[in-house]
């Protein structure tokens, strides 16, 4: 369902129109449409395309407006404007349908998740972590809280490091979004945001409210879900395509840094406010949150030292898929301890 919504979302995946004919017909004139074929079949893009169908995904169509990343199908009311024959349009959900089984297999595919981490490896009881990266292994399992959403499981063999619940954190705004400035309509009168600085992403909360939920009665929730977002996975959290490469973290992409990430957990609830762009900003102070409706309060006043910071930044390093451990290493001769409140 993920597969299928994203692609269909224009805020999302940048498709103007969401008719799921534009997707295919984008995926036939791909270099990997033969790839394709070979695994579905050769009918897999007989279609019999009009000759302004490219005209018409290329423009959006008066599907209602949605500020919010999709993860299902969008409704039923959402227009068909590519006009197709009815073999046709079966053919084409077939293909889309068959392009989110390919995407689904990938993703739950050992290539994206291989369990190839340092820990992983501690786990299995074939290296050791530092010191450093021990205690903040016992932080996080303790006095950090972070297993309160990231769980570890005692025992797990593959922990997944994540509850798959919702939180809203109180992460200060972004100023640095391009979304607040793309205020002014496209060539086809399209306007990606409206609202311009007065944005605020409600996260769950719209998307209760929006036309992609189905279930009519979970819309009277919506407030008592806005500003939250899904609580992410830590596994990978500092993987990169090279070293110097900086990451956003959170859902807007405030921080730029572990460091920063853990240090506002630590932090959040006993430094003063201040505004953004503020000398002291993410060290001595903090902007107040994008949205200050249902703030986790069991989170942000961990009582840290600096360096427990940094251990538990290291442990989090140790999260990354890829790991060999250096030749000669001699294997690990205990087990993981239990958790701690060190």
């Amino acid at each position: 369902m993920q597969a299928e919504g994203s692609p269909l979302n224009p805020t999302e995946m940048a498709n103007p129109n969401p008719d799921p004919a534009c997707v295919v017909r984008r995926m036939s004139e791909r270099p990997y449409k033969g790839l394709f074929e070979s695994l579905w079949g050769p009918r897999a893009f007989e279609i019999a395309w009009p000759d302004d169908v490219d005209a018409l995904c290329s423009r959006p169509n008066d599907n209602p407006a949605s500020s919010i990343g999709s993860e299902v199908p969008g409704p039923n009311t959402t227009p068909l404007v590519v006009k197709l024959s009815p073999p046709d349009r079966a053919r084409v959900q077939s293909t889309f349908d068959q392009m989110a089984e390919a995407i689904a297999a990938y993703e739950a595919s050992s290539e994206v998740s291989p369990f190839s981490s340092k820990f992983d490896a501690y786990l299995a009881g074939k290296t050791e972590l530092s010191e450093a990266e021990r205690r903040g292994h016992d932080l996080f399992n303790g006095r950090a809280k972070c297993l309160n959403c990231h769980v570890d499981p005692n025992g797990e063999h593959h922990p997944l490091f994540t509850d798959n619940t919702t939180s809203n954190l109180g992460v200060p705004r972004n100023p640095d979004l391009a979304f607040y400035r793309e205020t002014q309509p496209d060539a086809f009168g399209n306007v990606p945001n409206p609202q311009g600085e007065a944005f605020v992403d409600k996260g769950l909360g719209d998307f209760l409210r929006s036309p992609e939920n189905a279930n009519k009665a979970w819309k009277q929730l919506a407030p008592q879900f806005d500003g939250r977002f899904r609580v992410a996975t830590v596994r990978n959290v500092d993987k990169r395509p090279r070293p110097d490469f900086v990451k956003a973290y959170m859902h807007n992409g405030y921080f730029k840094s572990l460091k920063e990430v853990v240090h506002f957990y630590n932090t959040r609830d006993t430094l003063p406010r201040c505004e953004a762009g503020s000398p002291g900003e993410k060290v001595s102070c903090w902007p107040p949150p994008e949205n200050a409706t249902n703030i986790n309060t069991n989170c942000c006043d961990l009582g840290l030292s600096d360096d427990q910071e940094d251990a538990v930044v290291a442990f989090l390093k140790t999260l990354t898929d890829g790991y060999a451990a250096p030749l000669g290493s001699p294997p690990s001769s205990a087990a993981p301890p239990a958790a701690s409140d060190n």
